[in-house]
């Protein structure tokens, strides 16, 4: 009666597939018993170390190959010793294997943050850095942060006066700039005069801070991320052109027009920078307010600050052209998209932010001073 309701012991069976009903003979305790009799089979009939089945805990992972993925993992490889070849070039190229716990992800970080730290002059001194030689000022408190490779287009010096609009650059045309430039394959470098300040203003009330003091290469840092020269060390021959974005600083740092209008001063770098470029045939860009500084100091050059008449409060600063035509230049009539170009001597202006306006208008109007800008420098 037994034999009718049990099979008579034999190999083990395993289904064929979900579903098929049918079931196989499992001939994996065989294969077991082979290896187990003959060791040598192992590396033909068994892909895995010694020791280890398809349901051992510490089985190989399948991954795909990674570069250096059995580095730190001595002891595993060792289990494949006395394995024939083919097996040691399977586990190379197809499995990797877990490394033991430890600090490598962090010492990776570290040896690739490091050199950029080590240029960072504002931090305190790290182990094993060279100090700098006495009275020696640090080009840039983040230079490393903000480096990339020369570019093969015109070398351009942007100068700056500060950040902000009511006391430095007006940040939106210095950005506006860089980008039009990067854009055109220029390489920039980025300058500011080593000055204090006029003022510093509350950007948040319009209003002077009375007890406050900066300084114009310490805040145009800001907008250089950290990578700014003297404009001391600017030269003309160095470069292939010189631009000067607006905002407030222009009148009130590189000159003081703000205070004196038509009888004001121009910083005596700003004014030797003006000069060198001019009389090296060298083209200059201005924006906004920054015209004005062109004005003084290249008599009889033309330029725009947009419109002559208010015209409702779209152009707030239309006083402006009048100063200009007072400081002996000559004044354009153009719109904010729009910019002039003194063929003579190479001088390009845009009104940018003396139209009250949609800030794409700004930009494109920046980006026509740009490129005109970039081709006279192939003249």
């Amino acid at each position: 009666m037994l034999s009718r309701c049990c099979p008579a012991p034999g190999p083990e069976t395993r289904d064929t597939g979900p579903g098929q009903g049918s079931r196989e003979p499992d001939t994996r305790s065989g294969r077991e018993a082979a290896v187990r009799a003959n060791p040598s089979a192992r590396g033909r009939d068994h892909p895995l170390p010694r020791g280890q089945s398809q349901s051992s805990p510490g089985r190989l992972r399948r991954r795909g190959p990674a570069p250096g993925a059995l580095a730190g993992v001595e002891r595993d490889e060792a289990t494949a010793q006395g394995r024939p070849a083919g097996f040691r070039a399977w586990l190379r190229g197809h499995v990797t294997l877990r490394p033991p716990p430890s600090r490598a992800p962090m010492a990776a970080v570290w040896a690739l943050m490091a050199p950029r730290l080590a240029a960072a002059s504002a931090l305190a001194p790290l182990p094993g850095l060279r100090p700098l030689p006495a009275n020696t000022r640090t080009p840039s408190p983040r230079a490393a942060l903000h480096g990339s490779a020369p570019r093969p287009g015109p070398k351009v010096a942007l100068v700056l006066s500060g950040c902000g609009v009511y006391d430095g650059t007006e940040l939106h045309e210095a950005s506006a700039i860089l980008v039009h430039l990067s854009r055109g394959g220029a390489e920039v470098q980025i300058f500011a005069p080593d000055v204090p300040q006029m003022h510093v203003i509350d950007h948040t009330k319009g209003q002077p801070a009375e007890s406050e003091t900066r300084n114009v290469l310490t805040e145009s840092a800001r907008i250089a991320r950290g990578k700014i020269t003297d404009l001391a060390r600017l030269s003309a021959a160095n470069h292939d052109a010189a631009i000067f974005p607006g905002g407030f600083g222009a009148a009130k740092n590189l000159s003081t027009f703000a205070i004196d209008g038509k009888d004001c001063k121009v910083n005596k770098d700003v004014e030797r920078v003006l000069k060198e470029f001019h009389e090296a045939g060298k083209p200059i860009g201005l924006c906004c307010i920054a015209p004005v500084l062109a004005a003084r100091v290249l008599r009889g050059v033309e330029v725009t600050v947009g419109h002559e008449q208010e015209e409702g409060g779209k152009w707030p600063y239309a006083g402006t052209a009048e100063a200009i035509k007072a400081l002996g230049a000559k004044h354009c009539v153009k719109g904010v998209t729009e910019a002039h170009v003194d063929q003579k001597n190479k001088v390009v202006t845009t009104p940018a932010f003396m139209c009250e306006t949609a800030l794409h208008h700004i930009h494109d109007g920046i980006g026509a001073m740009v490129k005109k800008v970039l081709e006279l420098t192939r003249k």
